[in-house]
Protein backbone atom coordinates (compact mmCIF):
# COMPACT_ATOMS: atom_id res chain seq x y z
CA UNK A 1 0.00 0.00 0.00
CA UNK A 2 1.59 3.83 -1.39
CA UNK A 3 -1.38 5.74 -0.51
CA UNK A 4 -3.95 7.35 1.47
CA UNK A 5 -6.72 9.01 0.38
CA UNK A 6 -8.15 11.65 2.53
CA UNK A 7 -12.01 12.70 1.61
CA UNK A 8 -15.18 12.95 3.77
CA UNK A 9 -17.15 9.71 4.71
CA UNK A 10 -19.61 9.38 2.22
CA UNK A 11 -16.54 9.57 -0.57
CA UNK A 12 -13.71 7.54 0.63
CA UNK A 13 -15.12 4.13 -0.49
CA UNK A 14 -15.91 5.09 -3.93
CA UNK A 15 -12.30 7.26 -4.42
CA UNK A 16 -10.55 4.18 -2.92
CA UNK A 17 -12.03 1.92 -5.77
CA UNK A 18 -11.56 4.53 -8.44
CA UNK A 19 -8.10 4.08 -7.22
CA UNK A 20 -7.94 0.32 -7.50
CA UNK A 21 -9.20 -0.32 -10.44
CA UNK A 22 -6.49 2.67 -12.04
CA UNK A 23 -4.16 -0.18 -10.70
CA UNK A 24 -3.29 2.01 -7.73
CA UNK A 25 -3.03 0.86 -3.94
CA UNK A 26 -4.47 3.17 -1.44
CA UNK A 27 -6.64 3.25 1.39
CA UNK A 28 -9.66 5.87 1.88
CA UNK A 29 -9.62 7.36 5.07
CA UNK A 30 -11.97 10.07 6.69
CA UNK A 31 -11.35 12.71 9.24
CA UNK A 32 -14.22 14.34 8.74
CA UNK A 33 -17.98 13.65 7.59
CA UNK A 34 -20.39 16.17 6.17
CA UNK A 35 -23.98 16.23 8.04
CA UNK A 36 -26.97 18.26 6.43
CA UNK A 37 -28.46 21.27 8.09
CA UNK A 38 -31.89 20.64 10.00
CA UNK A 39 -33.47 22.43 8.19
CA UNK A 40 -32.37 23.15 4.11
CA UNK A 41 -35.32 24.38 2.70
CA UNK A 42 -35.66 27.42 5.39
CA UNK A 43 -31.80 28.35 4.38
CA UNK A 44 -32.27 28.22 1.02
CA UNK A 45 -35.72 30.78 1.25
CA UNK A 46 -33.76 33.05 3.81
CA UNK A 47 -31.23 33.20 1.33
CA UNK A 48 -33.61 34.71 -1.46
CA UNK A 49 -31.99 32.60 -3.74
CA UNK A 50 -34.71 33.04 -6.58
CA UNK A 51 -33.49 36.58 -6.54
CA UNK A 52 -29.89 36.02 -7.09
CA UNK A 53 -28.37 37.40 -10.38
CA UNK A 54 -25.78 34.07 -9.71
CA UNK A 55 -25.87 31.35 -8.23
CA UNK A 56 -22.66 29.47 -7.15
CA UNK A 57 -22.72 25.93 -6.35
CA UNK A 58 -19.28 25.01 -4.04
CA UNK A 59 -19.43 21.24 -4.04
CA UNK A 60 -21.72 18.32 -5.25
CA UNK A 61 -22.86 17.89 -1.81
CA UNK A 62 -23.86 21.72 -1.76
CA UNK A 63 -25.58 21.15 -5.03
CA UNK A 64 -27.15 17.91 -4.10
CA UNK A 65 -28.59 19.15 -0.99
CA UNK A 66 -29.93 22.55 -1.64
CA UNK A 67 -30.93 21.93 -5.21
CA UNK A 68 -34.51 20.20 -4.56
CA UNK A 69 -35.30 23.87 -2.44
CA UNK A 70 -33.92 26.45 -4.78
CA UNK A 71 -37.38 27.59 -7.08
CA UNK A 72 -38.15 28.03 -10.72
CA UNK A 73 -35.31 30.77 -11.24
CA UNK A 74 -35.33 33.82 -14.10
CA UNK A 75 -34.34 33.40 -17.47
CA UNK A 76 -30.77 35.88 -16.56
CA UNK A 77 -29.60 33.93 -13.70
CA UNK A 78 -25.96 32.66 -14.23
CA UNK A 79 -25.64 28.88 -12.51
CA UNK A 80 -21.97 28.22 -11.42
CA UNK A 81 -20.53 25.03 -10.63
CA UNK A 82 -16.98 24.69 -9.08
CA UNK A 83 -15.71 21.41 -10.50
CA UNK A 84 -16.87 18.49 -12.71
CA UNK A 85 -18.94 16.33 -10.26
CA UNK A 86 -21.16 19.50 -9.26
CA UNK A 87 -21.61 20.62 -12.73
CA UNK A 88 -22.83 16.69 -13.58
CA UNK A 89 -25.13 17.13 -10.73
CA UNK A 90 -26.86 20.28 -11.36
CA UNK A 91 -26.98 19.38 -15.15
CA UNK A 92 -28.96 16.04 -14.32
CA UNK A 93 -31.04 18.21 -12.20
CA UNK A 94 -32.11 20.52 -14.84
CA UNK A 95 -32.34 17.60 -17.57
CA UNK A 96 -35.18 16.27 -14.75
CA UNK A 97 -36.62 19.52 -14.56
CA UNK A 98 -36.31 21.54 -17.43
CA UNK A 99 -38.47 24.14 -16.72
CA UNK A 100 -36.72 24.80 -13.19
CA UNK A 101 -34.16 26.46 -15.13
CA UNK A 102 -35.40 27.95 -18.30
CA UNK A 103 -32.43 26.41 -20.19
CA UNK A 104 -29.59 28.31 -18.69
CA UNK A 105 -25.66 27.47 -19.04
CA UNK A 106 -23.95 25.85 -16.25
CA UNK A 107 -20.68 27.89 -16.01
CA UNK A 108 -17.74 26.29 -15.08
CA UNK A 109 -13.90 27.15 -14.51
CA UNK A 110 -10.74 26.39 -17.19
CA UNK A 111 -9.78 22.85 -16.74
CA UNK A 112 -7.15 23.73 -14.96
CA UNK A 113 -8.77 25.69 -12.38
CA UNK A 114 -11.53 23.81 -10.85
CA UNK A 115 -11.00 26.12 -7.49
CA UNK A 116 -12.15 29.13 -5.97
CA UNK A 117 -9.85 31.19 -8.23
CA UNK A 118 -11.16 29.26 -11.25
CA UNK A 119 -14.64 30.58 -10.34
CA UNK A 120 -13.72 34.04 -9.80
CA UNK A 121 -11.54 34.00 -13.10
CA UNK A 122 -15.16 33.39 -14.94
CA UNK A 123 -16.10 36.82 -17.42
CA UNK A 124 -19.69 37.33 -15.81
CA UNK A 125 -17.87 37.25 -11.97
CA UNK A 126 -15.58 40.28 -12.73
CA UNK A 127 -15.19 43.64 -10.96
CA UNK A 128 -16.60 45.53 -14.01
CA UNK A 129 -19.75 43.33 -14.62
CA UNK A 130 -20.81 43.26 -10.81
CA UNK A 131 -20.23 46.97 -9.55
CA UNK A 132 -22.58 49.41 -11.11
CA UNK A 133 -25.06 51.35 -9.49
CA UNK A 134 -27.14 48.36 -8.54
CA UNK A 135 -24.72 45.85 -7.43
CA UNK A 136 -26.00 42.07 -8.77
CA UNK A 137 -26.80 39.72 -5.96
CA UNK A 138 -25.09 36.73 -5.64
CA UNK A 139 -25.78 33.42 -3.92
CA UNK A 140 -22.84 31.16 -3.05
CA UNK A 141 -23.84 27.21 -2.01
CA UNK A 142 -21.60 26.20 0.39
CA UNK A 143 -20.48 24.18 3.56
CA UNK A 144 -20.28 26.50 6.55
CA UNK A 145 -17.27 28.24 7.16
CA UNK A 146 -15.69 27.37 3.98
CA UNK A 147 -15.09 28.85 0.75
CA UNK A 148 -13.90 32.47 2.11
CA UNK A 149 -11.69 33.31 -0.66
CA UNK A 150 -14.45 33.64 -2.87
CA UNK A 151 -17.21 35.20 -0.49
CA UNK A 152 -14.19 38.14 0.26
CA UNK A 153 -13.13 38.62 -3.37
CA UNK A 154 -17.05 39.12 -4.89
CA UNK A 155 -17.27 41.74 -2.36
CA UNK A 156 -14.45 43.41 -2.86
CA UNK A 157 -15.95 43.54 -6.34
CA UNK A 158 -18.99 45.03 -5.44
CA UNK A 159 -21.68 42.20 -5.19
CA UNK A 160 -24.30 41.79 -2.64
CA UNK A 161 -23.11 37.92 -1.35
CA UNK A 162 -25.30 36.06 0.63
CA UNK A 163 -23.59 32.72 2.11
CA UNK A 164 -26.32 29.87 2.00
CA UNK A 165 -24.62 26.67 3.81
CA UNK A 166 -26.23 23.79 4.22
CA UNK A 167 -23.80 21.32 5.63
CA UNK A 168 -21.45 21.70 8.20
CA UNK A 169 -18.09 19.21 8.44
CA UNK A 170 -17.89 17.30 11.79
CA UNK A 171 -14.16 16.17 12.73
CA UNK A 172 -14.61 12.35 13.45
CA UNK A 173 -12.94 11.61 17.41
CA UNK A 174 -11.40 8.40 15.26
CA UNK A 175 -10.65 8.16 11.46
CA UNK A 176 -12.63 6.20 9.42
CA UNK A 177 -10.63 4.07 6.53
CA UNK A 178 -11.87 1.90 3.75
CA UNK A 179 -9.83 -1.53 5.11
CA UNK A 180 -6.67 -1.45 8.22
CA UNK A 181 -3.36 -0.02 6.84
CA UNK A 182 -0.08 0.58 8.62
CA UNK A 183 1.84 4.31 8.14
CA UNK A 184 5.18 2.61 7.52
CA UNK A 185 3.64 1.63 4.15
CA UNK A 186 2.33 5.01 2.71
CA UNK A 187 4.41 7.17 0.59
CA UNK A 188 1.34 9.44 -0.94
CA UNK A 189 -0.96 11.43 0.72
CA UNK A 190 -3.91 12.39 -1.56
CA UNK A 191 -6.00 15.64 0.22
CA UNK A 192 -8.58 17.59 -1.88
CA UNK A 193 -9.07 20.81 0.60
CA UNK A 194 -7.23 22.61 2.96
CA UNK A 195 -9.58 21.65 6.37
CA UNK A 196 -8.75 18.14 5.66
CA UNK A 197 -4.96 19.02 5.53
CA UNK A 198 -4.90 20.91 8.72
CA UNK A 199 -7.03 18.29 10.65
CA UNK A 200 -4.77 15.42 9.29
CA UNK A 201 -1.82 17.68 11.42
CA UNK A 202 -3.61 17.32 14.31
CA UNK A 203 -4.60 13.49 13.64
CA UNK A 204 -1.20 11.94 12.73
CA UNK A 205 2.24 12.68 13.83
CA UNK A 206 3.98 15.77 11.95
CA UNK A 207 7.23 14.21 11.62
CA UNK A 208 5.56 11.35 9.30
CA UNK A 209 2.96 13.80 7.48
CA UNK A 210 6.28 16.10 6.15
CA UNK A 211 8.04 12.80 5.16
CA UNK A 212 5.46 12.02 2.71
CA UNK A 213 4.54 13.20 -1.16
CA UNK A 214 1.51 15.14 -0.88
CA UNK A 215 -1.20 15.69 -3.67
CA UNK A 216 -3.70 18.91 -3.72
CA UNK A 217 -5.79 20.82 -5.59
CA UNK A 218 -5.21 24.26 -5.40
CA UNK A 219 -2.40 26.52 -4.89
CA UNK A 220 -4.11 27.57 -1.69
CA UNK A 221 -3.57 24.49 -0.56
CA UNK A 222 -0.44 23.61 -1.64
CA UNK A 223 0.98 27.20 0.26
CA UNK A 224 -1.14 25.86 3.44
CA UNK A 225 0.81 22.15 3.25
CA UNK A 226 4.42 24.25 2.45
CA UNK A 227 3.73 26.80 5.55
CA UNK A 228 3.06 23.07 7.52
CA UNK A 229 6.25 21.89 6.57
CA UNK A 230 5.69 20.03 3.61
CA UNK A 231 8.21 19.99 0.76
CA UNK A 232 6.96 17.09 -1.60
CA UNK A 233 3.79 18.91 -3.23
CA UNK A 234 1.87 18.51 -6.23
CA UNK A 235 -1.18 19.88 -7.54
CA UNK A 236 -3.64 17.95 -9.53
CA UNK A 237 -6.01 19.77 -12.35
CA UNK A 238 -9.16 19.20 -10.44
CA UNK A 239 -10.78 17.41 -7.05
CA UNK A 240 -12.29 14.39 -9.21
CA UNK A 241 -11.11 10.87 -8.80
CA UNK A 242 -9.43 11.01 -12.04
CA UNK A 243 -7.94 13.71 -11.67
CA UNK A 244 -6.08 12.68 -8.43
CA UNK A 245 -4.96 9.34 -10.09
CA UNK A 246 -3.88 11.47 -13.31
CA UNK A 247 -1.36 13.60 -11.21
CA UNK A 248 -0.56 10.80 -8.67
CA UNK A 249 0.75 7.86 -12.08
CA UNK A 250 2.76 11.09 -13.19
CA UNK A 251 4.80 11.69 -9.98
Amino acid sequence: MSIVILRPTHKIKASQQAFSHAGLTAVGVALQTLLPADDIGYIVQSANIGQAKHIIFTSQRAACLSLPFIPELPSQTYLYAVGPSTFETIAQWTNQHPFWCNNHQIMLPDVRHFTSEGLLALAPLQKARLCSENPENIVIVKGLNGRSTLHETLLERGANVIECAVYSRENLPVPEATHSWVMADIKTMVTTSSEQLQQAFKVFPKAWLISLQWVVVSERTALAAKQLGITKIYIANGASDAALIEKVQSI
